[in-house]
């Protein structure tokens, strides 16, 4: 899919060719990136405090019927899990750097060998995963609980 990601009024947006997600820079909680049997691209699980804001970008009948359909069925506002290309990723974390202090940068993740990436937190070995920005600095475990991603035994 195509995207098209920019910085707006605070916000990051991410457009496609029918929607617009504008995404409060100062709402994002916590990212995890994890490998994807897919050449040249990751799935990212972005989690947010404040809702997603969606915009329709094309105002055809079509679309808007569309649009309102999505927003029937999005019932995950305070998160995205989606797959992206490496330029993509690249784009999105250099614009979000200078907001986001702490966030992983591309180059130091080594995205070609995401395969063999091994993640040891607390105990945990989680692989093919790894934990690129957390608000509150917790580790990829703790973070993976609170998302419910792990559950606690």
């Amino acid at each position: 899919m195509f995207y098209k990601i920019y910085l707006e009024n605070n916000e990051l947006i991410i457009q496609t060719f029918f929607l617009k997600e504008k995404i409060a820079i100062d709402s994002i909680d916590d990212i995890i990136i994890f490998y994807n049997r897919s050449f040249n691209k990751h799935k990212l699980f972005t989690y947010f405090n404040k809702p997603v804001q969606y915009e329709l970008t094309r105002k055809s009948w079509f679309y808007q019927m569309l649009f309102q359909i999505f927003l029937v069925f999005n019932t995950e506002k305070f998160r995205i899990y989606r797959v992206y290309e490496n330029e993509i990723i690249t784009l999105m974390f250099s614009l979000l750097k200078p907001y986001l202090p702490t966030l992983v940068e591309t180059r130091d993740l080594d995205l070609d060998n995401s395969f063999i990436w091994m993640t040891e937190d607390e105990g945990g070995h989680f692989k093919q995963t790894k934990l690129v920005y957390s608000r509150e600095g917790l580790g990829l475990k703790r973070v993976m609980l609170k998302h419910k991603i792990l559950m606690q035994r």
